[in-house]
C-alpha cells in the first residue's frame, strides 16, 4: 500500500529525551516514511517540556505532535493515522 505523508504544510514535532530508545524508534519511523519533523529535547529545554505537558498532561516520551494533536508513545498504526494525508 502506498501512503502519501504530508510534509510541507503541517509541522510535525517529536518530543524526546537523550538516550531514549523509544524516541529513537519514533525518529527512525519518521525518517523512514520521509516525514519532516522538528525535534525538541524536553530534558534540556523547559519551553519544550512545558509545551509537551500542555498538550498531553503527562511526562512520558516520545510524543509526536501535528497541528495541535499529540500522541504519547505512539504505535506505527497511530503514527500512520496522524500523518497520512
Amino acid at each position: 500500500m502506498n501512503h502519501e505523508f504530508e510534509n510541507a504544510q503541517h509541522r510535525v514535532v517529536l518530543y524526546v529525551v537523550p538516550g531514549c530508545p523509544l524516541c529513537e524508534d519514533a525518529r527512525t519511523w519518521l525518517r523512514g516514511h520521509d516525514v519532516e519533523f522538528e525535534e525538541r529535547d524536553v530534558a534540556n529545554g523547559y519551553a519544550a517540556l512545558r509545551r509537551m505537558y500542555r498538550l498531553t498532561r503527562q511526562g512520558l516520551v516520545p510524543v509526536v505532535e501535528k497541528d495541535g494533536t499529540a500522541l504519547v508513545r505512539p504505535s506505527d498504526a497511530e503514527l500512520e493515522l496522524l500523518l497520512i494525508k
